[in-house]
């Protein structure tokens, strides 16, 4: 192929990318529960699997995220019953927040929905010398910084 042909539909190339990945990645899914998942509530769950027994306060500012933000998700997930909130024995005027059983399964799934993310990256660089792969991460890497 071409070098200018290459440079020229490039940007429109990692858009049209970008935005296959994002209609199938913002797809609400159930992530092997009985429960429809949006992406925040799903990755809320990832966190809080990843970071047990952490209170509300602690939720948010380690998201980076408002209290009120994170309360209103939470309370969708424990209508869901995906998690459940409990005084920290250590500190009673603290609740904690734990994933049920439901919750660690959508934990679980959706795990495996990034392993097959990563498989499917892994089989587009199969083959390709480590200079090349070099080379993608660092175009990743200097368009992550731009943006």
């Amino acid at each position: 192929m071409d070098k200018n042909f290459q440079i020229d539909n490039l940007p429109r190339k990692l858009l049209d990318v970008i935005n296959r990945f994002n209609e199938i990645d913002s797809k609400a899914r159930n992530f092997g529960t009985d429960e429809t998942l949006h992406l925040s509530e799903i990755h809320l769950i990832e966190f809080i699997g990843d970071n047990e027994k952490l209170s509300v306060s602690e939720i948010a500012r380690k998201k980076s995220v408002t209290k009120g933000a994170i309360s209103k998700t939470l309370i969708r997930l424990e209508d869901k019953k995906l998690i459940v909130k409990a005084l920290n024995p250590e500190n009673k005027s603290q609740t904690i927040v734990s994933l049920t059983k439901k919750g660690w399964i959508a934990y679980s799934e959706h795990k495996k929905y990034h392993e097959n993310i990563n498989k499917t990256i892994f089989s587009c660089v199969q083959g390709k010398s480590e200079q090349d792969i070099k080379t993608i991460y660092y175009f990743l890497e200097q368009l992550e910084n731009l943006l």
